[in-house]
């Protein structure tokens, strides 16, 4: 696969994985994102994304989610390797498109 693809080894699918990261991983708290990392033996970063319903409805949410599966995509590099990555959406985030989501995470110190 391409440096710019997101492939299903790259998710965190199962909430044991979910639920570690969030219990032992290292917590960066931004403004509108709350971001956990935890130190995985894989070789590769996962991500995983959860955008409560108190976000807004599921047109928003999904587009919220959609758009940091983009940043993650193309930005990779930014995150550590062999790390799982769990973000988690504060209420009343309502980014406008990709260039939002890109100066939230540039604000946020890791």
């Amino acid at each position: 696969m391409g440096q710019y693809s997101f492939t299903r080894a790259e998710r965190l699918l199962k909430g044991k994985d979910f639920i570690s990261a969030r219990k032992e991983g290292k917590k960066v708290t931004g403004r509108n994102l709350v971001v956990f990392f935890k130190k995985n033996n894989l070789g590769i970063r996962r991500l995983g994304l959860a955008v409560s319903s108190k976000v807004g409805g599921a047109v928003k949410r999904s587009r919220i989610k959609r758009l940091l599966r983009e940043f993650f995509r193309l930005n990779k590099e930014l995150f550590p390797s062999s790390t799982d990555i769990f973000i988690s959406v504060i209420r009343g985030f309502n980014p406008s498109g990709y260039k939002e989501v890109e100066m939230e995470f540039k604000l946020l110190k890791f």
